[in-house]
């Protein structure tokens, strides 16, 4: 078999599996152009990567440094009470910019004070609904808020989680 047609064939493959759930349309898309291109990959002629040449990528790739990561885990970090309806997970915090990442959990008829941000804020209703500034925010609703903005009071009716970095 020829090595382009392997790794044409090994991305198509897999390509079917992390298609997102919203466009379950494409997967059928995909089965065409892999089987529309397998003739055109078979005219090239059979080639074998030069020896050494996965050495010499390795070799290379463990010669850069790696970008340090934070993990969290689910059960991992602490929820801090923050007022009495609304708890505080930190995920990060970037000790440079001193942007920092949480999720607030805040059950039904929380709210949240009248405040201001002096660097731009950045949410994600991951579940649940809250009402900021006279708009209503549901699961999957984003919003950013410029720097300096300030919020009129927050109120979660039904409750929800957000995902928050400022």
């Amino acid at each position: 078999m020829h090595l382009g047609t392997e790794i044409f064939e090994a991305a198509f493959k897999t390509s079917d599996t992390h298609l997102p759930g919203t466009r379950p349309d494409l997967a059928a898309d995909t089965q065409l152009m892999a089987e529309q291109f397998a003739p055109l990959l078979k005219s090239f002629p059979e080639a074998e990567p030069p020896k050494g040449l996965f050495d010499a990528i390795e070799a290379e790739l463990d010669g850069l440094e790696a970008e340090p990561t934070q993990s969290l885990r689910a059960d991992e970090g602490e929820w801090v009470q923050r007022s009495d309806k609304v708890w505080k997970k930190v995920l990060a915090t970037d000790e440079v910019s001193g942007r920092s990442t949480y999720l607030l959990r805040c059950l039904p008829g929380a709210s949240i004070k009248p405040h201001l941000h002096e660097r731009a804020e950045h949410i994600f209703v991951v579940e649940g609904e809250l009402w900021m500034n006279g708009k209503q925010f549901l699961a999957g609703d984003a919003q950013i808020s410029p720097p300096l903005s300030e919020h009129a009071e927050i109120t979660m009716p039904n409750g929800c989680l957000v995902l928050v970095s400022v």
